[in-house]
This record gives C-alpha cells, structure tokens and sequence, in this order.
C-alpha cells in the first residue's frame, strides 16, 4: 500500500508538473490565432471573469480561463482599469495582462476651432459620443457657474485638439480647455508690448476674437489687431461687423442691414465705443498673441478685397477709394 502510495504521488507530481509546463507555454503563446488589432471598452465594476469573457466574445483571447489564472495568480486582479484599451492579438496572455495593467488608456481627439462661439464648442463637446453627458440642455450659463465667471464664458475655452480618455466628463474638459487658455494668458500677458489699450488680460481675449472673426488669414492677425488697437486709442468706434452680427443672434439673416447698424446691443461697436461687453468667439493663441504684440501700422481703416483677405487704410480717403475698388466697383 505504501508503495502505491508513492506511485500516486509521483504520478500526481507529474501530471502537476506537466500542467504547471503547459500553463506556462500558454502564458507566453499569442492570446490568439486571428491577427488582429482592436480596441476594448472596459466598463467600471466589470469583475475579472467579465472581463476575460468579453475579451473571448470579442474573439481577441482563445482560452480566457488561461488569462483568468494569470492575472489571479500575479495577483493583479485589483489593478485591471476600467478604459479604452488597445489589444494586439499577436501579443502573449502575459504581455495583455501588462498592457491591461501598466498602458494608458486610448485617447480619443476633440477640436474646438478658432472663430466658434461657445455654443458651437459645447454642441462639439455633448455630441462627442465619448465624452460623459452632465447638462441637459446647451446652456452657457452652466459654463459660466462651472469655470466660476460671474456673467458670460463666451470666449473663455482655448481652441485646440484636446485628446481624451474615453467617458471624460463635460466639466472636465471645459475645465481642461478653460486652463489652457489661463495658462497661454499667464505667459504670454507680461511679455505683452507696451501701450496698449487694454486693461487686463481679458480686454485682450475680447479683442483677440474679434480679430479672429474679421479675418481667415493668419498673416492679417497683426494688422487687423494693429487697426483695433489705432482705434481704440483714438476713441474711435470700432464698427466692426462680426460684433454686431454676435449681438443680434438668431436675429441675424445671414446679411447685415442698415438698422441692424442702430440696435441698441452692447455689442454694436458702430454705436458704441470701445470693445464689446465680452469676447464674441473662441480666440486661436496666434490671435491672442498678435493683439498683444500687434503690427507696426497706423492704419484704422481696412476693407474686403473679395479673396480673404484686405485692404489697409491710413486715412479715410484712402479708405473710400479702396472701398471703390474693391466693394462698389463689384
């Protein structure tokens, strides 16, 4: 009886060892044989069997129990996350776990564009299907509450591509957006050139979007700046027409007429002097940069030549023969 015994034993140990050699192997084989490169959504509170057998459904793992072992047996069942993550079926049960474990989540890109209006950021953002819905509705002032502005955020998100995690929430990203533009404002507000007309860094975004909406031509940043800062020196209105359209809102037609010029909205830069209230769009860094270090110009005049771009003017008979040329001679 002893003997069989210490045959059971011994065969035991082998059939052990045996399992051991093979559970091994399979740790470091490709978790399948279908090449293919994809990108798993891990849910938070999916336990570890769910996650293998989600891996499994997806056809990514052949043997999911070989995963499940392993990530048991490293003990880093406590440290899978939830995520996007890539998986490459060529790599082994072993270099998933790691990936799984140690590997940023994917990162998915939002672009708010220069030129757009906080509303049109926020439609961006709240139908970017990876992007954690908190507002109901499009709501600007829930903008303003959330980033701690007394009245309107208009203009207070930095246009740029942003790359995310997957179910990034709303807040964080305009608080993400928000700080970027602080952080260019912080750096570039002191280094600004002397004399200018503004008195915070604020008036500066104002104006930087104002110059993002006149113009579609980066080189025309500076002089169009250059022509706003003339007038605001002189105190004279800066009757610029993307600040009028702003103030009108949904009332605008897609033209500008001649009462449009006479409505009482703050931001009517024909009627009243000075920069509008707040800025009428997000500003691009480059147009915050070129109203704080505008062009060496003294023109305050200039006028759509038909291709984007403009006609600088000194003095208003320069100006009325180029909008002759340009305006009334079409």
């Amino acid at each position: 009886m002893l003997r069989k015994g210490v045959v059971w034993i011994a065969m035991a140990g082998m059939i052990m060892t045996g399992v051991y050699q093979w559970f091994f192997s399979m740790t470091r084989s490709p978790i399948s044989d279908v090449p293919t490169q994809t990108v798993v959504s891990i849910v938070s509170g999916t336990t570890l069997g769910g996650i293998s057998k989600q891996l499994h459904e997806s056809g990514l793992v052949d043997y999911p129990f070989v995963f499940n072992a392993l990530v048991r047996m490293s003990k880093m069942e406590n440290k899978l996350r939830a995520g996007d993550y890539k998986v490459d079926t060529a790599w082994t049960y072993q270099e998933l776990m790691t990936h799984l474990v140690n590997d940023p989540e994917v990162q998915y890109p939002i672009t708010l564009i220069e030129g757009m209006t906080l509303v049109e950021a926020m439609r961006i953002v709240q139908t970017n299907e990876k992007v954690k819905r908190e507002f109901a509705d499009i709501d600007t002032r829930e903008i303003a509450r959330l980033l701690a502005i007394a009245d309107n955020a208009e203009g207070m998100l930095l246009p740029d591509t942003y790359f995310i995690r997957a179910r990034t929430s709303e807040s964080e990203f305009y608080k993400r957006a928000n700080q970027a533009l602080t952080e260019l404002l912080a750096r570039e507000w002191p280094k600004r050139a002397e004399g200018l007309p503004f008195k915070n860094a604020y008036e500066a975004v104002v104006a930087a979007s104002v110059v993002e909406k006149e113009t579609g031509v980066p080189s025309e940043r500076p002089l169009i700046a250059a022509a706003i800062v003339n007038r605001l020196k002189k105190g004279i209105p800066l009757q610029m027409d993307p600040t009028v359209i702003y103030g009108l809102g949904s009332r605008f037609d897609g033209n500008i007429h001649k009462k449009d010029l006479s409505d009482p909205s703050p931001y009517n830069t024909y009627m009243h002097k000075g920069l509008p209230p707040t800025p009428i769009a997000l500003a691009s860094a480059e147009s915050i940069y070129a109203v704080l270090h505008p062009a060496n110009s003294e023109a305050i005049y200039f006028v759509a030549k038909g291709d984007g771009s403009h006609q600088f003017s000194v003095t208003l008979e320069e100006h009325n023969a180029a909008v002759r040329k340009y305006q009334l001679g079409k």
